[in-house]
């Protein structure tokens, strides 16, 4: 079960949702979008048989790929940044998971030779995943996600660890 944590976050016209999510989600959504995209493939080579492992391999290919990113431990969190103008406008789904972190949308196409017609397969809408396993586990409850500017900025803090509160001791 996916909990949403987040959706208040936008930047040229694509907005931000950010949820705890389950692996059996996260794969059942990947496996739909990769067979989606295998059947268009498919449907460009006109139907012709004997290439479905060649095709699959290239619909997942195109579909799930690492996360690029920059992060940085620390002792209570890791900070994370991408890029998001690799997605087009709508939403960009952050799925965090205790040990994984998923950012899902649409595929960017501004290049003509990005159709099926000069030979590759993304379409315009086509869903693509950026995964990334993380070194350790976190909160996936506490997580946080924003636009800062060009980049998509990600705070995953630690499971177990606490925020230090500043307090002050007043003198009598």
């Amino acid at each position: 079960m996916r909990t949403p944590i987040s959706t208040e976050q936008s930047w040229n016209g694509r907005h931000l949702t950010i949820t705890c999510a389950t692996s059996n989600k996260r794969d059942t959504q990947i496996h739909d979008a990769m067979a989606k995209k295998a059947f268009r493939i498919w449907e460009s080579r006109g139907f012709a048989l004997g290439h479905q492992l060649e095709d699959w391999r290239r619909a997942e290919s195109e579909t799930l790929r690492p996360l690029t990113c920059g992060f940085l431990v620390l002792d209570d969190k890791i900070e994370l940044n991408t890029d998001p103008a690799l997605f087009d406008e709508g939403e960009i789904a952050v799925w965090v998971e205790p040990l994984r972190l998923t950012i899902r949308g649409k595929k960017r196409v501004d290049e003509p030779g990005d159709t099926l017609v000069r030979g590759g397969s993304g379409l315009n809408g086509d869903l693509i995943f950026r995964s990334l396993d993380l070194p350790f586990e976190i909160d996936p409850f506490r997580a946080t996600a924003r636009f800062k500017g060009r980049a998509l900025e990600i705070d995953l803090p630690k499971a177990g660890a606490v925020r230090k509160v500043a307090s002050e001791k007043k003198a009598a």
